[in-house]
């Protein structure tokens, strides 16, 4: 469903923010926010779990940021059949 938030845990235990922007063709596109003020805007495929990052931000400025790996392996844990 399109604006709804979850969350999932950072390695380290931190909570980042996930928002559903939109549905698109091949799956999903979400915002994922981490407290630290990174963001990243991604796109994951359903059912296939594989997950593109668009855009990252830090603080709201375009930064190229790494993809942590936390955050590839929960989104594709979100968009696995149950």
């Amino acid at each position: 469903m399109v604006g709804r938030k979850t969350s999932i845990t950072t390695y380290d235990g931190a909570q980042a923010d996930v928002q559903h922007l939109e549905n698109i063709d091949s799956g999903r596109r979400l915002k994922v926010s981490h407290p630290d003020g990174r963001a990243w805007i991604v796109t994951v495929a359903v059912p296939e779990g594989d997950v593109d990052v668009e855009v990252s931000r830090r603080d709201g400025e375009p930064a190229d940021l790494e993809t942590p790996a936390w955050l590839t392996d929960q989104l594709s844990r979100l968009a696995a059949p149950a």
